[in-house]
């Protein structure tokens, strides 16, 4: 038996996929960053918004229930209210925001960077440690995700970097190239540090 919610998130992800603005963003330019993560324990979820303004850091932290389940491809649905909301604070400064997850790179083309991307209407790329969904492809010296038959990301040593909204392939490639995002780490971090606080 089909269940409804999960039809209704079906085509809701298609909605997004269908809003997605790939543009070149310049993230060599870019020196105010957020990163997003979500650690848990139990059923409460604890989410962390780092900012960088180009010299130091700064951060926000959201703890609430969540009520989703862990569903594969539903991610979204799980761990970005608590994003957002970590996220309200920098918002309007951040040039760019990297997510814990996956953006194009998904079976409906809209992982967890691109839904948030698409509905605050923001520069964002996911930044993913296990491949959700394509094929790799190496050509050249790199290593691209093929996803419906385009490149949306690149693989760099262990990790996936995918188009999430409002950038292109250069941006990712851009990202990919310098490693993990130490202000992704940050995240991972903090994000850890506030659920063994609170737990």
């Amino acid at each position: 038996m089909e269940d409804p919610l999960l039809n209704f998130l079906v085509k809701f992800q298609s909605l997004v996929a269908r809003n997605v603005v790939i543009s070149h963003l310049g993230v060599e330019n870019v020196n105010k960053i957020c990163a997003l993560d979500v650690a848990y324990k139990g059923n409460k979820g604890y989410a962390v918004a780092v900012y960088f303004d180009g010299q130091g850091y700064d951060h926000n932290v959201v703890i609430d229930e969540v009520k989703f389940p862990y569903i594969p491809t539903f991610l979204f649905i799980r761990e970005a209210p608590l994003m957002i909301k970590a996220l309200e604070k920098y918002q309007d400064q951040c040039q760019l925001t990297l997510i814990d997850g996956h953006g194009l790179a998904h079976p409906r083309k809209s992982g967890i960077a691109t839904v948030i991307g698409v509905l605050l209407d923001i520069p964002t790329i996911g930044v993913a440690k296990s491949r959700l969904f394509g094929e790799e492809v190496k050509e050249d010296s790199e290593i691209y995700i093929l996803a419906h038959g385009e490149k949306v990301g690149i693989k760099k040593g262990k990790f996936y970097f995918s188009i999430g909204n409002k950038v292109d392939l250069n941006d990712v490639k851009v990202l990919a190239r310098k490693g993990y995002p130490e202000i992704l780490k940050l995240a991972d971090k903090l994000s850890k540090e506030a659920k063994g606080k609170n737990s």
